[in-house]
């Protein structure tokens, strides 16, 4: 089964981001390059790194080694980013480029100790908290109060509807 992003009104991610960013390389960068950095992503997507698609980087890599689809490309991409090298510096600067950081890292404090947290009785808290009367104006409030109550506590599963 494959997924259409258009189906669910979302755009995919060669529209958004196109062939250059989706490799990470620059609007001059070779085939050598442009290999090394396809190489690289498909192990990303492979090993679960990376969102992208593994058949959006076969995709990149495929539309840039083609001379005719690369200048359509280039003219559809008007980022002025790809075409002055700054994906290169931004990789020099965080060094993803493969190149060690030129800092040591430094944490000023030591890790903070935590104490053994107790669990307490859910039972036992829940019979300190009285249960409220409802009014007669709203009797449907009960039988809600009836079914929320009687549901585990969590709050990311809880259906108030149901």
């Amino acid at each position: 089964m494959s997924h259409n992003p258009q189906d669910a009104g979302q755009l995919s991610m060669r529209e958004v981001a196109g062939p250059f960013l989706i490799l990470g390389v620059d609007k001059d960068a070779d085939v050598a390059t442009i290999d090394a950095h396809w190489a690289e992503r498909v192990l990303w997507c492979r090993k679960g790194q990376s969102k992208l698609a593994l058949e959006d980087v076969h995709w990149a890599r495929d539309l840039l080694r083609d001379p005719a689809r690369r200048a359509h490309a280039d003219a559809a991409s008007l980022n002025p980013d790809l075409a002055s090298g700054e994906v290169r510096r931004l990789a020099r600067l965080y060094h993803i480029d493969g190149s060690p950081p030129g800092w040591e890292p430094h944490d000023p404090e030591p890790p903070i100790e935590l104490p053994a947290a107790v669990a307490s009785d859910p039972d036992a808290i829940a019979a300190e908290f009285p249960t409220p009367d409802v009014p007669l104006e709203l009797p449907a409030t009960s039988r809600w109060l009836e079914h929320f109550g009687a549901a585990a506590i969590d709050p990311w599963g809880v259906d108030a509807l149901g």
